[in-house]
């Protein structure tokens, strides 16, 4: 393949990256409008079709497309322009949304998650723009979405419902180090209250404490043995999030809650998580006529994974190889990202691969390394151009 690396604009990446973060767009509230706005001149340069879609809640998605000749494959690259909020800026090294450049790092929230990977991926299409490599059949199609740092409600969630998503492999860019990415864990997040009875502090007797129960149901959680293994992604975790109960000191509490979150991990079902929890509080229950307790659903997202033998996960690990001069390792995600929605919903292959570490975001002073930024770019236009190149067996 031509060497593409030469075709890099290095100061256009950086530039584009910095740009990104220096437009603000924190979920909550989430107004991506401006990173959108932002990134379609660059798309209608380069002869992408743009649409934006809007969500119920009037939040922005771009969806853009460019075809070369008829038939052929179709790629999608999905990037989330949502961040987390930045928190208080006075305790950042930096201003969060300076973008600010230092010693070979770009500083700013969502530099590294995941501003810097839709960035190398402009720019890896405007590479082979440059590179004049013809590429004679095929589709790329970019989802830049909404609500992704909110489970993608209104992103994803909402584009797999109403639009129809089509495509034979997609790559999502989200922060990995550089490192294939081909499992996540799902995640589970439930609300449970116990239910007490309020009375004087001095004669607690006449209650039921709900704080007293709660604690029945943590200690029995801390004995739950999660002994399902993935070889990429360890074992299903459960953790208490938050807790809260009473109103006062001298009040016996009638009421405690707890948010719960079960990671799970492919192959697991809600319906048997959620039967396993329902038998721990049910067993406590009949232990205790006094334990009352509700359980509500908060949110939920899907564990996916895809084949290792996937053509998209082959020619992103190869193409990783090219660059980086080593073979890489593949890896799962312990969060989720919106990868589980082409997997899951649509049926599409997909490999998660960008620049930007897991340890640098949703941090203070997260960064992403310029080095990283251009590593990026020439791998994603070698993916492209290999897997837009090759033709499926009749």
């Amino acid at each position: 393949m031509m060497n593409l690396h030469r075709f890099i604009r290095r100061k256009e990446l950086i530039d584009l990256t910095i740009q990104l973060v220096q437009t603000p767009t924190e979920n909550p509230p989430g107004n991506e409008r401006g990173a959108a706005r932002l990134l379609k001149p660059f798309l209608s340069k380069m002869g992408f079709k743009i649409k934006t879609v809007l969500s119920p809640k009037g939040r922005w998605n771009l969806l853009a497309e460019k075809r070369w000749g008829k038939g052929g494959r179709r790629l999608i690259f999905n990037g989330h322009l949502d961040v987390v909020p930045a928190g208080n800026a006075s305790q950042w090294k930096y201003p969060p949304f300076q973008a600010k450049r230092y010693k070979g790092k770009i500083y700013g929230r969502g530099s590294s998650d995941m501003k810097s990977g839709i960035a190398s991926f402009v720019h890896a299409l405007s590479t082979i723009e440059r590179s004049k490599i013809p590429l004679h059949q095929g589709a790329v199609i970019l989802h830049l979405v909404s609500d992704e740092e909110s489970h993608g409600h209104q992103g994803m969630g909402f584009l797999t419902q109403r639009e129809g998503i089509q495509g034979d492999a997609a790559l999502v860019g989200e922060p990995t180090d550089l490192q294939p990415v081909i499992a996540q864990k799902g995640a589970l997040w439930l609300r449970i209250f116990t239910i007490g009875k309020s009375a004087h502090g001095s004669k607690p007797h006449l209650g039921v404490n709900a704080v007293e129960k709660m604690m029945k149901l943590i200690e029995r959680f801390h004995f739950i043995r999660l002994e399902k293994e993935h070889p990429l992604l360890g074992k299903a975790t459960l953790s208490i999030g938050t807790i809260q109960g009473g109103t006062k000191v001298n009040v016996v509490p009638e009421g405690c809650n707890i948010e719960v979150d079960r990671r799970m991990l492919p192959g697991e079902k809600k319906e048997e998580v959620l039967g396993e929890i329902k038998e721990i509080l049910d067993s406590l229950q009949s232990q205790d006529p006094f334990f009352q307790y509700r359980m509500e659903e908060i949110d939920f997202a899907e564990p996916s994974e895809v084949d290792p033998d996937e053509e998209i996960v082959k020619i992103g690990v190869e193409a990783i190889q090219n660059v980086m001069g080593r073979k890489p390792m593949l890896r799962g995600f312990s969060g989720f990202t919106d990868s589980r929605f082409y997997i899951n919903q649509c049926h599409i292959p997909t490999l998660i691969f960008g620049p930007g570490g897991v340890d640098q975001s949703h941090t203070m002073d997260e960064s992403v390394e310029v080095d990283a930024l251009v590593h990026a770019a020439h791998i994603y236009a070698m993916i492209l151009v290999d897997y837009l190149s090759k033709k499926d067996e009749p």
